[in-house]
């Protein structure tokens, strides 16, 4: 049975998310419920739940104020927020996932699975909890946390060649050469990345622009990347990325 709390300054709110979780008919047992930062930090500590619900704004502070202060914390976060804004990066980098309000039973049971898939492998959360703080302060993000069977893995950007997406799931590849697999998709990883130097050149591929070697013309064209791969170019990215490859 996962354990789990619900921080939200609002009742109506944690009353709601209960109601829904309750609907998914998920392995989970609601251990305790807060308001503010103070309340939130001693429950945690005291209950060591395996999933917190956490919302951004609360009574005395907000969510990430409750991260700042926790020590020993094992569990994993999840936020249940009603920002629909640049911070949202900063929550998919590092955070387990994130639920907008008003919330949707599917999307609810979309994260609540993927947590549950995830649950035996966990393995160094306080790392991924404070790569999330870091990128959220800076505004930036800095580092991606890639989940994957054995747990996850942590990658600064200028690491990542290029992603690759196969069906639901996405491949980075990775400048030694290396590859991970992870069960987001390219879509998901185009919207996070797009503004911090990646592009995407085709239904298949997402490049980091500073490990271009080399376009070759075609009806679409082909990328070399600096690790020798060929890259399609679809017809219907190339002007899109030949202007934002060379600034135009």
């Amino acid at each position: 049975m996962i354990r789990a709390v619900i921080i939200d300054d609002e009742n109506s709110a944690r009353n709601t998310l209960k109601s829904l979780l309750r609907a998914t008919n998920a392995q989970l047992e609601i251990v305790g419920e807060g308001d503010d930062v103070t309340i939130a930090k001693q429950l945690i500590e005291s209950t060591q739940p395996d999933l917190v619900f956490l919302d951004i704004q609360l009574k005395t502070g907000t969510g990430f104020d409750v991260l700042q202060t926790l020590s020993n914390f094992s569990g994993d976060i999840i936020f249940v927020t009603a920002y629909d804004n640049y911070a949202i990066k900063a929550f998919q980098s590092a955070a387990f996932g994130y639920l907008l309000k008003p919330l949707q039973i599917n999307e609810l049971k979309e994260v609540i699975q993927r947590f549950t898939d995830h649950y035996s492998s966990k393995k160094n959360i306080a790392s991924r909890t404070q790569i999330l703080i870091e990128n959220f302060e800076e505004g930036n993000i800095k580092k991606l946390v890639i989940q994957n069977v054995n747990g996850f893995r942590v990658l600064s950007l200028n690491e990542i060649v290029y992603l690759k997406g196969e069906v639901n799931y996405t491949r980075f590849i990775l400048k030694t050469g290396e590859k991970l697999m992870t069960s987001k998709t390219l879509k998901e990883y185009e919207k996070l990345l797009t503004n911090y130097g990646f592009y995407r050149i085709h239904q298949s591929f997402l490049i980091n622009l500073r490990y271009v070697k080399e376009y070759i013309k075609g009806e679409g064209g082909e990328v070399i990347m600096i690790n020798e791969d060929r890259l399609d170019v679809s017809r219907r990215r190339k002007g899109q990325f030949i202007a934002r490859f060379l600034g135009r």
